[in-house]
């Protein structure tokens, strides 16, 4: 007991100094010691003493109907002891924010419950409100969840102290689901059918600006579009047109683009929005199916496993008049790419030891792209460099007892 309140009454820079030298295994660890301890280490993280809350570089965490466990950048293998309880049948992992997992339960036919779950400390917030899903038409897939994507302005609060928003992209892509943290139920925004527009992406930026991929037809009519998400409280918001989506022609690099997927991703630190395109050498023959619109096809699976062949990253230019994207390097900054959520942080944020783990002006991506003539070879994990436009993959061992895992990024938390 002693010893307990000698590390309690510590000054707050001196405990400051000792937990930004501990893993985070051991900053868990002295939580643990007791509730006073518990009490006080969350002060000082809670206040921002401590940059411990980010204690590592971001880790990928890996899901499927059987297990789920993490990939360690830092150690480049796939840890399997972690002690996160396995998601049950009908629950997917859609987003994450803030080292928070947010979770979807199928269970219920026609109801998607909701709720958030820090891996760490295994602290789990249900959302009160259910999202109806009956009155829509949604795209079913095999293990495709009826929300294809969910973000949020903050990781949440169980007091309900501070502000929280959750956006979902409904997989038919011509919904987009808004809720507040402890309102009695969800907006819906609807896309225009009769024109064929969809919505193909979701971010949020500074708390209460929700970011949309909108279009229709092919990639020349889609644009940014912004929602102010405080206009929802009595109602679907309305939207603004920002920009064009950035298209590049294949002929501006030497390598084969056969194929392309694109990924919205923020720096949550600057307030910038960025628009990622990942290139690969898929088989121009992959599987498609028709979403609620009959310009949008959604690709199923593809005959042969593909390979990243390239990136180019964009930015939008919110100083210019009119706004615009701007193609960048990413300087002293890492993306951080995968199908649930990406995010660009730059190295000074990122708070560890050996700063060589990781590469400036880098993208490291963490994908599933479904193909089923070789399930495993669909999980790609590696770095593409921005400099010399070299990749490097991240082995990945093949379990026999379960399903090939869906990937996303989160970054370690304490709280």
């Amino acid at each position: 007991m002693e010893e307990n309140n000698i590390l309690t009454n510590l000054p707050v820079d001196t405990l400051e100094l000792i937990m930004k030298r501990l893993s985070l295994n051991d900053n868990l660890a002295l939580r643990a010691i007791c509730r006073s301890c518990r009490k006080t280490i969350s002060n000082v993280i809670e206040k921002k003493h401590c940059r411990c809350h980010l204690p590592e570089i971001p880790q990928v965490f890996l899901l499927s109907r059987n297990s789920n466990f993490f990939f360690s950048l830092s150690k480049k293998s796939v840890h399997h002891h972690l002690r996160t309880p396995a998601l049950w049948r009908y629950t997917y992992c859609i987003g994450s924010v803030e080292g928070w997992l947010i979770l979807s339960d199928y269970s219920k036919k026609g109801f998607a419950k909701c709720s958030f779950l820090n891996p760490v400390t295994h602290v789990r917030i249900m959302i009160p409100s259910k999202l109806s899903l009956s009155t829509y038409s949604l795209v079913r897939g095999n293990r495709k969840p009826c929300v294809s994507k969910m973000v949020a302005s903050s990781k949440p609060s169980c007091d309900g102290s501070s502000d929280c928003y959750l956006v979902g992209l409904l997989n038919d892509y011509c919904h987009i689901a808004i809720y507040k943290l402890f309102d009695k139920s969800w907006n819906i925004v609807e896309s225009d059918k009769d024109s064929g527009s969809y919505f193909m992406d979701v971010e949020i930026i500074n708390g209460t600006k929700l970011y949309a991929i909108g279009g229709s037809g092919d990639t020349s009519s889609r644009s940014i579009l912004i929602y102010d998400l405080k206009d929802s409280t009595d109602g679907p918001p309305k939207a603004k047109v920002l920009a064009k989506i950035p298209t590049i022609s294949p002929s501006e690099s030497h390598i084969i683009r056969n194929h392309c997927l694109s990924f919205l991703g923020k720096d949550e630190a600057l307030r910038e929005l960025y628009f990622i395109f990942m290139f690969n050498d898929g088989a121009p023959a992959y599987e498609t199916q028709n979403g609620i619109s009959d310009r949008l096809k959604i690709i199923s699976a593809f005959p042969e496993p593909p390979q990243v062949t390239d990136f180019e990253v964009f930015k939008l230019d919110t100083d210019k008049d009119p706004i615009e994207w701007q193609n960048v390097q990413l300087k002293d900054s890492m993306a951080f790419v995968s199908n649930y959520n990406s995010m660009v942080i730059s190295r000074d944020e990122i708070n560890y030891f050996n700063k060589d783990l990781i590469r400036e002006n880098s993208i490291y991506f963490a994908i599933h792209l479904p193909c089923p003539t070789n399930p495993w070879s669909g999980l790609q994990l590696g770095m593409f460099d921005l400099t010399d436009r070299s990749i490097k993959y991240f082995p990945v061992e093949t379990l026999t007892d379960g399903d090939v895992p869906y990937p996303l990024w989160f970054v370690p938390s304490l709280l």
